[in-house]
């Protein structure tokens, strides 16, 4: 278990880092009027790779841990509530989008109107993964902001 919330603290990073170069390229493409080439439709499908692994971790993660966050009045507790509600729904969500800004990078769009869809919708996902991962800073619910191995 150790190992699989290691791995999900950490993935979060690449997550992080691959959708803020989809948030740029994207924007310097609507900025530049640029061609929309093969270089951002593979930054897009890193994302998207990320998100599913790091949506795998998260489901095991969940589930493991099932009989905990769901334990009877788990919604008047904010550390429960946060990791069974809050954060796994607001995941899931910015995860869909995730996968719907890459399916605008196989549509047969001009480059201008591709550029601005994938911008929106991974940005609003970006928007969604820094409001809810458990920063450390966060009360009740903040993990620390550099993952170990410790349990």
């Amino acid at each position: 278990m150790p190992y699989l919330i290691f791995i999900h603290s950490l993935l979060r990073y690449f997550i992080l880092l691959f959708a803020v170069i989809v948030v740029i390229q994207s924007l310097a493409g609507i900025l530049g009027k640029k061609k929309f080439g093969k270089a951002n439709k593979m930054t897009a499908l890193f994302l998207l790779i990320c998100c599913d692994i790091q949506l795998l971790a998260g489901l095991a993660l969940y589930y493991t841990n099932f009989h905990t966050i769901t334990a009877p009045g788990f919604m008047k507790d904010t550390y429960n509530r946060f990791y069974a509600v809050e954060h796994s729904v607001s995941m899931i969500l910015a995860i869909i989008l995730v996968h719907v800004g890459y399916n605008f990078t196989k549509k047969n769009l001009d480059d201008q109107p591709k550029f601005k869809r994938v911008f929106w919708s991974i940005f609003v996902a970006l928007a969604i993964f820094f409001a809810m991962i458990p920063w450390q800073q966060k009360p009740v619910v903040g993990k620390p902001n550099v993952p170990t191995l410790s349990s």
